[in-house]
C-alpha cells in the first residue's frame, strides 16, 4: 500500500492534466457524491449504479481522488458479474468500452444491471473531511466510437492526417531489435511516425480486425497532441474499403449473415457513424493483392462517403511518384463524379512498416512513410467528430508530398452574390449565369494551378502560375458552358502533380 501511495504522490500531478482533457462535456447520466473522513482510512466503500441496456461505453470521472489534503482514493469497477479493473489517484478518468479501456481496466461487453464502484481510502489525514464526486456517462452509437471524445485543439482550421495505415495487428511487419527478424510491427511506431511527421490525426485501419483499438486507446494519452481515430480496412474478394471512426464489429465476410451483399455491409457500417472510403479501386486484383481492385457487384455509391484517390503503397511501387496512371484512383473517382455522386477524394499512405520502409531492408519492401500523402481537412476543431464532419463536407485536399504543413489549397465559386460555394459544396446556377471562382494556394510559389472541369483541364490566365507564398488564382467559366463539377489541382513546373483538390458540385 505504501508503494501505491508513493507512486500516486510522484505521479499525481502531470497525468491529471492529460486524462482530464478527455473528460466528456455533456451532463452526466449518474452522479455519486459524498465525503470521506479519517475514520474511513483503510476501508472500502461500495457505490452502486445501474447501467441500462444498449450502452457501449462508460466514462467515469473522479473528483477528490488526488493527493490534495493527503487523501488518496483507489477506485475499482465491477460489472454485475466480474471485476473490470482497479486504478488509483493518478487515473481519475476511466473509460470502459467493448473494444478498448483505460489502462488498468478491461474492455468487453457492458452488461445491463447493477454496477459498483469500490472505493478504497488508502490514506486520509486525521481530522480531514474530503468531498468526492463520481460522474458516469453512458455512450451509444457514434458517440461511443471515439477513443478521444473531445478536441485536442480548438478552433476551425486545416488539419493534416493519414487515413490509411497498418500495424502488426494485421499484416504490417518490421525488423526486431537487435536480431533484425521480421516481426509484427508494434502499434506504437505508427503513432510515433505520425507525430514525427507533424500530423494532427492518424487513422489505423488494420485488415478486418479490432484488436488494435485497445492498444490505440492505451497509447493515445502518450501522444497527446495527435488525434487517434480508430478504423478498419474491410478486406473482401471484391474490393477493400476503409471504415473511418469505428470500433464496433462489422461483418466483413460477404455472403455471411448480416452481409448478404456489399450494400448491406455499407448500411451496417453507416449505422455506427463511420465513413466508408473505397481504397485503391484501380489496382489489379491478382494473387499478390487479393481483391484489391474494386469490383463489388451492385455497389450503391450513394452509400459511400469517400474514395482513396492517392495511395502511398502504389506510389512506393512506382518510385515514390503519384502517377495518374498505374493504379491511381483519380480517373475512377471522376467517372463517379460525372454520374452525379458526391464523393470526397482522400489519400492514405497504406504504410505497412512505420520504422523502415526502404526497399531491400524492410520485410515488406518499399513503403510510403506515414503521412505521405497527407489528407488535409478543414474542420471546426481537432476532434474525431469534427474531422469526420469535415470529410463529409468535402472541404479537403490531398498533399501528395506530405511534408508541407503550410501548404493549402482551397476553392470558392459563385454565380451571384447570394449563390456561393466552397470546395465540397454545391453551387446553384441558373441559365445564363457565368461562374466566377478563386483558387487559394499557399506554400506552392512558382507551381501551377490546374482547373479541372468535368474531368477536363481548362487553361487559366497566365497558365495558372502561382505567384507568392499565399496566392489567389481567379477564373471565369462562361455562361454557355454546361458543367456538373469543377475542382483544382496543383502541379510543379515539370508537370508533376503535388496537390489534389475536391470538387464544387454545380446544379440548376
Amino acid at each position: 500500500m505504501r508503494a501505491l501511495i508513493v507512486a500516486a504522490a510522484v505521479l499525481g500531478v502531470a497525468p491529471l492534466a492529460i486524462f482530464a482533457q478527455a473528460a466528456p462535456t455533456s451532463l452526466p447520466d449518474v452522479v455519486i457524491s459524498g465525503v470521506m473522513r479519517d475514520s474511513d482510512r483503510g476501508s472500502y466503500r461500495e457505490l452502486p449504479f445501474d447501467v441500462p441496456a444498449g450502452v457501449t461505453k462508460l466514462t467515469i470521472d473522479v473528483q477528490g481522488a488526488d493527493h490534495k489534503d493527503g487523501t488518496y482514493l483507489v477506485l475499482g469497477v465491477y460489472d454485475p458479474t466480474r471485476e473490470r479493473g482497479w486504478g488509483g489517484a493518478i487515473k481519475p478518468h476511466i473509460v470502459i468500452a467493448e473494444t478498448f479501456a483505460s489502462t488498468s481496466y478491461l474492455p468487453g461487453p457492458l452488461p445491463a444491471g447493477r454496477w459498483r464502484l469500490s472505493v478504497a481510502v488508502a490514506s486520509i489525514r486525521p481530522g480531514t473531511v474530503t468531498p468526492y464526486k463520481m460522474t458516469v456517462h453512458f455512450d451509444r452509437g457514434a458517440a461511443a466510437q471515439a477513443i478521444t471524445p473531445t478536441a485536442l485543439k480548438t478552433g476551425p482550421g486545416w488539419y493534416r492526417g493519414d487515413f490509411h495505415t497498418h500495424t502488426g495487428q494485421s499484416d504490417a511487419l518490421c525488423r526486431s531489435e537487435p536480431s533484425r527478424n521480421p516481426v509484427p510491427c508494434p502499434v506504437y511506431f505508427t503513432l510515433k511516425a505520425a507525430r514525427d511527421h507533424k500530423l494532427d490525426f492518424v487513422t489505423v485501419t488494420d485488415h478486418n480486425v479490432r484488436s488494435q483499438v485497445a492498444e490505440l486507446a492505451n497509447l493515445a494519452p502518450f501522444f497527446d497532441t495527435l488525434l487517434v481515430i480508430p478504423g478498419r480496412e474491410m478486406t473482401t474478394q471484391y474490393g477493400h474499403f476503409n471504415l473511418l471512426g469505428v470500433t464496433d464489429f462489422v461483418e466483413y465476410r460477404l455472403g455471411a449473415v448480416g452481409a448478404p451483399d456489399i450494400n448491406a455491409m455499407f448500411d451496417r457500417a453507416r449505422g455506427t457513424g463511420a465513413i466508408i472510403s473505397i481504397n485503391h479501386p484501380e489496382i489489379p486484383t491478382d494473387e499478390n493483392c487479393i481483391g484489391c481492385g474494386w469490383s463489388a457487384p451492385g455497389t450503391d455509391y450513394a452509400r459511400v462517403g469517400a474514395v482513396e484517390v492517392a495511395n502511398g503503397g502504389i506510389a512506393a511501387d512506382h518510385g515514390g511518384a503519384f502517377d495518374e496512371g498505374s493504379g491511381s484512383g483519380t480517373a475512377w473517382w471522376e467517372k463517379l463524379l460525372d454520374r452525379g455522386f458526391h464523393l470526397t477524394g482522400i489519400g492514405g499512405s497504406d504504410n505497412h512498416d512505420a520504422i523502415d520502409g526502404h526497399a531491400g531492408t524492410s520485410p515488406v519492401g518499399a513503403q510510403s512513410p506515414v503521412g505521405t500523402p497527407a489528407t488535409v481537412v478543414y474542420a471546426t476543431d481537432l476532434s474525431q467528430a469534427a474531422i469526420l464532419a469535415g470529410v463529409r463536407s468535402g472541404r479537403v485536399f490531398i498533399d501528395l508530398e506530405g511534408a508541407h504543413p503550410g501548404r493549402v489549397l482551397d476553392l470558392m465559386a459563385s454565380t451571384s452574390p447570394q449563390a456561393v460555394a466552397v470546395m465540397g459544396g454545391t453551387l446553384r446556377r441558373r441559365r445564363g449565369q457565368a461562374i466566377r471562382g478563386t483558387v487559394r494556394v499557399a506554400g506552392a510559389d512558382g507551381d501551377v494551378v490546374d482547373l479541372i472541369v468535368d474531368g477536363r483541364r481548362r487553361i487559366l490566365d497566365h497558365n495558372g502560375i502561382v505567384e507568392g507564398t499565399d496566392a489567389r488564382v481567379r477564373f471565369v467559366i462562361p455562361a454557355g458552358d454546361k458543367i456538373r463539377w469543377l475542382r483544382a489541382d496543383v502541379r510543379m513546373s515539370n508537370g508533376r502533380r503535388i496537390v489534389i483538390g475536391n470538387p464544387i458540385y454545380v446544379v440548376p
